[in-house]
Parts: structure tokens; sequence; C-alpha cells
């Protein structure tokens, strides 16, 4: 069950990133625009809003039950792999070589985090 939990954190704060981005693009119709930051409010960008609430309530739920010191950089790193696919994917924003370099030393230590619990 513990896994359904960081599963569904990942995938409503990668979805979070994604939409308000996403609701940014010049695209997407302007619901509002907030006066002083000049942001344009969309309802993609409000979906996105409620996703990152969802993943904030995950994401509690995930501290009260895993230790920090593992929970923290386990679920960060898997949300940074998955935004750069998404970014790559959805934004056609480059995959360098040192963003795979890091990625890669992310899994390898995602491993140890795993291989030491």
């Amino acid at each position: 069950m513990n896994v359904v939990f960081i599963v569904l954190y990942v995938i409503f704060a990668v979805s979070g990133s994604t939409l308000l981005k996403y609701g940014g693009l010049e695209k997407i119709k302007t619901l509002f625009t907030v006066p002083g930051v000049n942001m344009s409010v969309s309802w993609v960008t409000l979906i996105g809003f409620i996703c990152y609430g969802i993943s904030f309530l995950l994401y509690t739920i995930l501290l009260n039950k895993f230790d920090l010191s593992f929970i923290s950089p386990l679920t960060v790193a898997l949300v940074y792999i998955l935004l750069m696919i998404t970014a790559f994917v959805i934004f056609k924003e480059p995959i360098t070589t040192t963003k795979i370099i890091g990625c890669s030393l992310i899994l390898i230590g995602i491993l140890f985090m795993i291989k030491g619990k």
C-alpha cells in the first residue's frame, strides 16, 4: 500500500508541473491574469494547481510513513527523471549528455538507497 502512495505522489507532482507549464503557453485560452506577477491562468493551470495540492497531501502522508532521509531523495529523484522525459516529449526540450549522466547517477543512488533499506 505504501508503494501506491509513492506512485500517486509522483504522478500528481509530475502532472502538476507539466500542467502549470502547459497552461502558461500562449495557445491556451486565459481565464484570468494574476495582477502584480502578470501570470496567465487557464483551466489547464487550475488543474495543475489541484494536482499540486493533491501531491502535497500525498507527500505529507509519505513523510509520516517513511524515514525523511529515504522518502525525500527517492521522490525528488523520481519526479525529476519523469519531468525530464515529459519535458522532452511534450515541450521538445533537449535531453543533453549532462542530463543523462545526472539521471544515471540519480538512478544509481536510488538503487543504493533501496538496497540499504
